[in-house]
Parts: structure tokens; C-alpha cells; sequence
């Protein structure tokens, strides 16, 4: 178990973690054209249940349902984004430790 600070709505807050939970943090390199709406599936057999799941689309962090939806029920392994995905962009899928 470790302590660490972490912010909760702006406030710091003492948080403790158990060192065994995992980190997810995987991303994909766009080789074509993803068009909105289509199922894309998290690499490395990742899985997430809802609000844990942050997505980055080339360093920047992504807003669900605005961005990307949820896809399925839990414990999901896609999204969909709203917007379509171009050749070189990276995606960027990550769950926090404790999350």
C-alpha cells in the first residue's frame, strides 16, 4: 500500500493504493481512415467498465460522449468516436491506477 496526493474536484485529497492494481495504458497509430461511428478496439485485449477509461487523441485528453461513446455493456472493449480518425493520428487509451 502506498499513500499518495491526488485531486478530487479541485481539492487535494490523501489517497491510498495498493501497489498490485494495474495500469492499463496502451495506444494505436491510425494506419487508415476510421470513419465516425465505427467500433475501434482497445489494443492489448483492454477492457473497462465505464468513467475510468481516459482516451487521448494525440496528446490530448478526450471528453466521452462529446468525443467518443462507450460500446456495449461491461466490461467493454471498444468506443466509437464522433469525429473521423486519419492516417498518422495516435489514440491513446489509459485507466489509472485505483480507478
Amino acid at each position: 500500500m502506498g499513500k499518495f496526493l491526488r485531486l478530487v474536484n479541485g481539492i487535494p485529497r490523501s489517497v491510498e493504493e495498493a501497489a498490485s492494481l494495474p495500469i492499463y495504458d496502451q495506444s494505436i497509430d491510425v494506419a487508415s481512415t476510421i470513419t465516425a461511428g465505427t467500433n475501434v478496439t482497445l489494443p492489448s485485449s483492454g477492457t473497462y467498465d465505464g468513467q475510468e477509461l481516459e482516451v487521448y487523441f494525440n496528446g490530448q485528453v478526450l471528453d466521452d460522449v462529446v468525443d467518443y461513446t462507450f460500446v456495449g455493456s461491461p466490461p467493454r472493449t471498444q468506443v466509437q468516436f464522433t469525429f473521423n480518425l486519419e492516417p498518422g493520428d495516435r489514440i491513446r487509451f489509459r485507466k489509472a491506477r485505483g480507478a
